[in-house]
């Protein structure tokens, strides 16, 4: 067995992942297929497979408890982390949405070739999307932009809570998979909170293979 193998059998191991041959399979195909087109095309920010298996493969997929059943909109998917990953263990339909048509181009290389059918892909800015589905939930992982990326975390949080909600519908809970700056939440004041009408949730997620700490902020509205 390669090095890359022994990598993903244990990372699916710890996830409790590892009885399903068909996702496995399609898993490995995917990551195969990932690190192909990254040669030519950079699409990601790592060239290094295990990091990528043991990093963006395992945080993706050990949300997988967290997420309400129903269709799920993954804003600014990229390669499809998390949204290609956990099509593998879903069976409900997951929208990727990203506004680069490099990452369209290779989305639509995959969903083809692996034969993904539970994904649909959409390229439009999160300013523009137009989400005909109903939504249980809205995934966020690698989303930025101009905007954003100047902003402090309570203003981006504020951004991107009051653009989603005004293009998809207020009340659809929002998810974000990021580090150690979703305790920042903990001290927004409640003025904040009430403007947004908001609840913060912080979940600590594991992560076996690095020192750094891993969080699931759930943005609920009430």
């Amino acid at each position: 067995m390669s090095n890359d193998a022994n990598d993903l059998e244990e990372a699916l191991k710890l996830l409790k992942l590892d009885k399903d041959i068909a996702c496995k399979q399609k898993l490995k195909d995917y990551i195969n297929l990932l690190f192909k087109w990254h040669e030519k095309n950079n699409i990601l920010s790592t060239r290094d497979k295990k990091y990528f298996i043991q990093r963006d493969m395992y945080d993706s997929l050990s949300i997988l408890g967290y997420l309400p059943q129903g269709n799920l909109l993954d804003v600014g998917t990229g390669a499809g982390i998390p949204g290609i990953l956990l099509s593998f263990f879903m069976t409900n339909k997951i929208i990727l949405l990203d506004r680069r048509q490099n990452a369209i181009r290779f989305l639509e290389h995959a969903k083809l070739k692996l034969g993904i059918n539970n994904v649909r892909i959409i390229k439009s800015d999160i300013n523009e999307m137009n989400i005909e589905h109903s939504l249980s939930c809205v995934l966020i992982k690698n989303f930025s932009n101009k905007i954003v990326s100047k902003l402090s975390f309570e203003d981006k949080i504020s951004y991107i809570v009051n653009v989603i909600r005004k293009r998809v519908h207020e009340s659809i809970p929002i998810f974000i998979l990021t580090g150690s700056n979703a305790l920042k939440t903990e001290d927004f004041s409640s003025v904040l909170k009430k403007s947004l009408r908001s609840d913060f949730i912080v979940t600590k997620i594991q992560t076996p293979f690095f020192d750094t700490n891993r969080y699931l902020l759930e943005i609920r509205y009430v």
